[in-house]
């Protein structure tokens, strides 16, 4: 039942309005009358109701002055003007304030029923419409950490175009700095090397490494932390300071061992081209993943040994033969097997790829670079740098800078 309040200062006019139709039948009940705008205000104010019949000429407060009023007290109503043929100016300018219709007087009853009617109407459409809007926006809030995943997976898989990847962007708010960088966690299963793998439920597993993820990336800027379709947990995050961002993945792994005494496989990559790299970069890394995951337990923990701590210049394989608690020989052995290279050239790969990272840097001098990666000179880490790449560290960054500019 809608409810009308009828606001006018002559007597007659009300009575006449409330007597020239059944509104019930109209599904309409009269709640108020008022005999000037701020009697009217008052009682819209106590009853909420749903259509005003407001008269223009009120003492105190005229109807254009309670108009302006009244949306501050009700959002949702309809208000029909009550005016004479002399006031027909005061009409025009209330219908600039989103007033719904105007009557004459005398109020034709016919014109009353009309109007009223379509008012009513008008409201109730425009409520059913709100209702379902507003169903639509507590379903939108309600699953958008879900569209936006699903988003994000579609994106690093290359299923997306580069205008449908830019507008969704702008639909999830998310921000895209020039230096980007990628990350890809996968959790390990069934390495019992020792006492440090405990049992999980892999959900609650995943949960607990996110959590971690996030918080340790929180100083990053606007990050993007998700789970891909194969339970990965993937970051994008900027690239503040290049060789403290090529840490986080030891630090992600350290981490996680030490308070869930799990082990993961953690790769990470710069986005050299913007978000069109976006996919291929996460292929890169999803390869990588894949390839080390595929290792033996022992070659695993190896290799995340060297990872570790390649940065040692007395780095050995006899001292990741004794972490991993097996022979030098037997390890030699392995690591060629399941990488297709030596001990020696495990390290050499691992040193000059975080090496790359850091003379990308222009602040990081070459020989700060060498030091930095496990090289007791810089002519032993150019003549290693050379070997892999075909020109001296120095070089190399002065091609980089040339192909940038």
């Amino acid at each position: 039942m809608l409810k009308v309040l009828i606001a006018d200062d002559e007597p007659k006019i009300r009575r006449g309005i409330k007597k020239s139709l059944n509104w019930n039948e109209l599904g309409m009940k009269i709640v108020a009358e008022a005999e000037d705008g701020e009697i009217a205000l008052e009682m819209a104010r106590e009853f909420q109701p749903d259509i005003l019949l407001v008269d223009i000429c009120m003492p105190f407060l005229n109807g254009l002055q309670f108009v302006e009023r009244l949306y501050t007290v009700l959002a949702d109503c309809i208000v029909i003007i009550i005016t004479g043929h002399d006031e027909f100016t005061y009409a025009q300018q209330a219908l600039k304030l989103r007033v719904f219709d105007y009557l004459l007087k005398p109020v034709d009853k016919a014109q009353l029923r009309s109007i009223v009617t379509k008012a009513g109407e008008t409201l109730e459409k425009t409520r059913l419409t709100n209702k379902y809007t507003n169903w639509a926006r507590q379903q939108l809030e309600k699953n958008f950490s879900v569209l936006k995943e699903k988003f994000l997976n579609q994106w690093v898989n290359g299923h997306l175009t580069g205008e449908e990847v830019k507008e969704q962007m702008k639909f999830f708010n998310i921000e895209f700095c020039s230096d980007m960088g990628m990350i890809v966690i996968k959790t390990v299963e069934k390495l019992n090397i020792d006492e440090l793998i405990e049992e999980w439920d892999r959900h609650l597993l995943l949960y607990a490494i996110q959590n971690i993820v996030e918080e340790l990336l929180q100083d990053w800027g606007s990050n993007l932390i998700f789970r891909d379709n194969k339970d990965n947990i993937v970051a994008i995050t900027p690239v503040k300071q290049i060789s403290e961002w090529g840490q986080l993945g030891t630090l992600l792994e350290m981490t996680v061992e030490k308070y869930l005494k799990q082990i993961i496989i953690v790769s990470q990559k710069r986005i050299e081209d913007g978000i069109l790299s976006v996919p291929s970069t996460y292929e890169s890394l999803i390869t990588d993943i894949k390839e080390r995951s595929q290792c033996t337990p022992v070659v695993l923990l190896a290799r995340k040994y060297i990872d570790t701590y390649y940065y040692k210049e007395d780095l050995s394989l006899q001292e990741v033969a004794n972490e991993v608690r097996i022979s030098s020989t037997y390890l030699s052995r392995l690591l060629k097997q399941e990488t297709g290279v030596s001990f020696i050239d495990y390290l050499t790969q691992v040193r000059i790829k975080k090496a790359i990272e850091l003379i990308n840097d222009p602040s990081i001098k070459i020989y700060e670079v060498a030091e930095r990666v496990g090289y007791s000179s810089q002519h032993y880490f150019s003549t290693a740098f050379k070997k892999i790449f075909g020109v001296s560290p120095l070089e190399y960054r002065k091609g980089e800078k040339a192909i940038n500019e």
